[in-house]
């Protein structure tokens, strides 16, 4: 899967933002717009991946507001190919 950055700011030719192009298929308008957005959160939880590809890796990003005990608004699963290199991220929640 290609992936290519580039630098910018919207209405100036320079800047400190950063946008991603991933040459991996067609995209609906929505997933273009919304892409991996998570809602506001105030605490982060890491699971790692335990065996198989991607052994030691992030397995899961869980994003809550409430801190610890709180409500998940968000959660990433990533996966990795067998030569352990992230191959997928997933959002839900």
């Amino acid at each position: 899967m290609p992936v290519s950055t580039n630098e910018f700011r919207p209405g100036l030719t320079t800047g400190f933002s950063q946008t991603t192009n991933l040459d991996a298929g067609t995209y609906s308008v929505t997933q273009i717009a919304e892409g991996l957005s998570i809602p506001k959160y105030d605490y982060i939880a890491l699971t790692y991946v335990a065996a198989g590809n991607g052994v030691g890796e992030i397995e899961t990003v869980t994003y809550k507001t409430g801190g610890v005990s709180g409500i998940t608004v968000g959660e990433l699963t990533l996966g990795y190919d067998a030569s352990n290199r992230l191959s997928t991220v997933t959002r839900t929640a």
